[in-house]
């Protein structure tokens, strides 16, 4: 087991060390290229074009229909009746809650 992982990690730093070799070789060190910053030039002052009419506020009228008072009558009305009790199954939900 040592000796598996000795080889495999020696195997692997020699194929990283002639991966380095060869792209030096091939492709060498990136010489940094000087680039010289020519003069800015100053700022030029423009004129705007004046506005005709000034910016105001412009006034909305919106019409909002808000109740705030319960409505006096109600009519929902279903169409299917079920008869007899409703099953509900707390004995079971309370043996699933206190058992886990």
């Amino acid at each position: 087991m040592v000796n598996e992982f000795l080889f495999y990690s020696l195997l692997l730093w020699q194929i990283g060390i002639i991966t380095y070799i060869l792209l030096n070789k091939f492709y060498g060190k990136a010489q940094k290229q000087n680039t010289k910053i020519l003069s800015t030039p100053s700022s030029v002052e423009v004129e705007l074009p004046t506005r005709k009419k000034e910016i105001s506020h412009v006034d909305i009228e919106v019409k909002k229909q808000i109740n705030t008072q319960k409505p006096t009558t109600s009519s929902i009305k279903s169409d299917e009746v079920i008869k007899g009790k409703v099953k509900t199954q707390k004995s079971k939900l309370r043996k699933l809650t206190r058992g886990l």
